[in-house]
């Protein structure tokens, strides 16, 4: 069994509409088949591939040493990200990829640091070449990621609630509803008009309750 103590990060250099349509795992496999025909290698090269809604594909055994970084393939796992293209290896996580697949990489990160405890690093394909791969900086990275958990009231990106899209989705919904009561309350008369009336005030009564919870969540640090 290898003796694992660093996890490489690597970006595809595609765009982000790349094989739209395809299922990760076929993206896996044109990586893939990248891998083998265009450079003659036995496999892909990563162990893991996070695909752009943060599903996450398992690509070459953990067990084989990879093939992702010249001279530090023997004790590492290769993770690649899907995107970056045109990116630098200055640019922020979220200039090329989601927060989807930010939430799998973490997740990733404490999942393989549990299972090898000599992991000690958490390094970026850059930091070994004279490459923008992959397209941000880890070491900054991990220590903005650490500062959002431990301290979610504080994030630079999340200065008012109105940012928030889960807040301004239920702001849609409410006004959406208020909008629609009115234009059915013109076209009614009578019993009608009252029974539509209620109907339209538990939409929109339903849709403040929906946005106070969101305003919560955001308050406690969710996006």
């Amino acid at each position: 069994m290898r003796q694992i103590n660093e996890i490489i990060i690597h970006c595809s250099a595609t765009r982000p509409n790349w094989f739209e349509g395809k299922t990760s795992q076929e993206k896996v496999s044109e990586i893939r088949r990248w891998h083998v025909e265009d450079r003659g290698w036995s496999d892909i090269g990563y162990h893991i591939v996070i695909d752009r809604d943060g599903t996450s594909v398992n690509a070459r055994s953990i067990d084989r040493a990879g093939a992702h970084t010249k001279g530090h393939n023997e004790n590492s796992i290769g993770i690649c990200l899907i995107g970056g293209h045109g990116g630098s290896a200055t640019d922020d996580f979220l200039d090329n990829f989601t927060e989807d697949q930010e939430a799998t990489l973490m997740r990733m990160i404490d999942y393989f640091k549990s299972v090898y405890p000599d992991i000690t690093k958490i390094s970026g394909h850059n930091q070994y070449a004279n490459k923008a791969c992959p397209t941000f900086s880890v070491p900054a990275w991990r220590e903005g990621a650490r500062h959002v958990v431990s301290k979610p009231a504080v994030d630079a990106g999340r200065t008012s609630p109105t940012q928030s899209r889960t807040v301004q989705a239920s702001t849609v919904q409410v006004v959406t509803g208020i909008s629609g009561a009115v234009g059915a309350l013109q076209a009614l008369s009578g019993t009608a008009q009252i029974i539509a009336l209620s109907g339209a005030v538990l939409v929109i009564l339903l849709g403040m309750f929906i946005m106070r919870e969101r305003m919560k969540a955001w308050a406690a640090g969710w996006r």
